[in-house]
């Protein structure tokens, strides 16, 4: 009798390291793919205030201009979201500065730049994409038994999605 209980208890003890074994794992899996996501995001993030750097000191040199993008940027602390959100609103109005000059034409060096500003943009967006998709998929994991147990040991927490201010705003309004 004695020994079905130790028995039983050995089992029960495997079991629970089994189960936690494989939540660790499972949890691990998604921040690998979260972290390589935002060193992704961080690359492109770099390219674009680059190029961005680059098209506001000619359009500052060569145009009669009164656009301010790029001017927050000091106000930038190593916060991805916030250099995100202010390289979206600096591509937007060179985007609408672009529209207005319907006589400007841009020598080969813009258009090249211009262009690589644009596939990096949409490079930046299927990246936080995949990262949006991975993060929602985390935090419905970590929010579960034995997750969630697991999460608090590991001191892991759930994260916070890129999030374009129009996107809440659009999805604000559409629930409504």
């Amino acid at each position: 009798m004695v020994f079905i209980i130790i028995c039983g208890i050995i089992v029960l003890v495997a079991l629970i390291l089994l189960i936690t074994q494989i939540s660790h794992r499972n949890l691990s899996i998604f921040n690998i793919k979260i972290n390589e996501a935002e060193k992704e995001i961080e690359t492109l993030l770099g390219q674009k205030l680059s190029l961005l750097s680059d098209l506001y000191k000619h359009f500052s040199e060569k145009e009669d201009t009164d656009f301010q993008f790029l001017c927050n940027l000091e106000d930038v602390d190593e916060d991805e979201f916030k250099l995100n959100t202010i390289l979206n609103n600096a591509y937007k109005e060179l985007k609408n500065f672009l529209e207005d000059k319907h006589n400007y034409i841009p020598s080969d060096d813009i258009k090249t730049k211009l262009n690589d500003l644009y596939q990096c943009e949409i490079e930046c967006i299927a990246v936080k994409n995949y990262y949006n998709d991975q993060v929602i998929e985390y935090n419905k994991v970590i929010s579960r038994i034995p997750n969630n147990i697991v999460a608090k040991f590991s001191h892991l927490a759930k994260k916070e999605l890129y999030n374009d201010p129009e996107e809440v705003e659009f999805e604000i309004l559409k629930k409504k």
